[in-house]
């Protein structure tokens, strides 16, 4: 190939690669930890029952920088809840009255991931990382653990907002002998849900409470007049074309089929009884 040749030949693969990005939507990093992030979270079946949990304001612990994190009830004024902080896309918080930083999300995790899991006292739920012991819950060491079923990503827009994309982790609880958790009706629960730069859907400092929560309920997540999240977001349809670079971030479940045995994986976000690996799972 000569030079000329060589250098069109250049040209059109540049042409090629630009055409080709633009029609290639890219899904950053959503950061968890902002300046004026809030958080409305139902407690029970009352509407007004709400917590509002805010990020305000800087402080220094150990000689490290973390932001502090207020909570309200009704109305009842904003209170010192926690110090929380963003390192590698690992969350971390200090509860009130603790120095101890506690692990909340890691959205590092693949699928297929474990995690073991304890707790900061009562003040809210952690994840346990390598070598870490948990708390000791009435003379008890309290020990859980979830799996990464899948990550995917899911679309979602408020109004006439444009639309937001989110990966999204589903996750499988099981007790400290890896047995799965079941509910009242005997089924598998492997709806615990992440939603990255949002949280669970039980809020933000409740990482491990299956979805949907019998107690508790994020609400809403905004910035000011900016609507982020809405409690209906953690049900989204996947949305399979989502890429970082040149890796797809979708990474398929397990197939999942109805009662009636036909695969239905487009619905597994919805209520109803499935089966997913030899096994009935309900979603609620």
């Amino acid at each position: 190939m000569d030079m000329k040749a060589s250098y069109i030949y250049t040209l059109l693969s540049y042409v090629f690669s630009i055409s080709a990005l633009g029609q290639t939507t890219e899904l950053g990093y959503r950061p968890f930890v902002e300046e004026g992030k809030i958080w409305e979270t139902q407690v029970g079946g009352i509407k007004e029952n709400v917590y509002r949990y805010q990020i305000e304001g800087d402080t220094i612990i150990a000689g490290e920088s973390w932001k502090k994190a207020y909570s309200s009830y009704g109305f009842y004024h904003n209170s010192y809840f926690a110090a929380i902080r963003e390192v590698g896309r690992k969350i971390y918080a200090i509860a009130k009255g603790s120095n101890r930083p506690r692990l909340l999300y890691d959205f590092n995790l693949k699928a297929g991931d474990w995690v073991k899991c304890g707790m900061e006292g009562n003040a809210f739920c952690c994840l346990l990382e390598k070598g870490e012991k948990a708390d000791s819950l009435l003379g008890f060491q309290f020990i859980s653990y979830l799996k990464v079923e899948h990550i995917d990503t899911i679309k979602y827009s408020y109004y006439n907002d444009n639309d937001k994309y989110f990966r999204r982790f589903t996750l499988t609880a099981f007790d400290a002998y890896q047995e799965p958790y079941v509910d009242d009706d005997g089924f598998i629960r492997c709806n615990i849900i992440w939603v990255e730069g949002i949280g669970s859907g039980a809020g933000p400092f409740c990482p491990w409470m299956p979805l949907p929560p019998r107690r508790f309920s994020m609400q809403q997540c905004y910035i000011g007049r900016q609507f982020l999240f809405g409690t209906d977001g953690f049900h989204q349809e996947e949305y399979p074309s989502i890429v970082i670079g040149s890796q797809s971030e979708v990474i398929p479940p397990t197939d999942v089929y109805d009662l009636q045995g036909r695969k239905n994986n487009s619905q597994f976000r919805r209520k109803g009884i499935y089966i997913q690996n030899g096994k009935k799972v309900a979603l609620k």
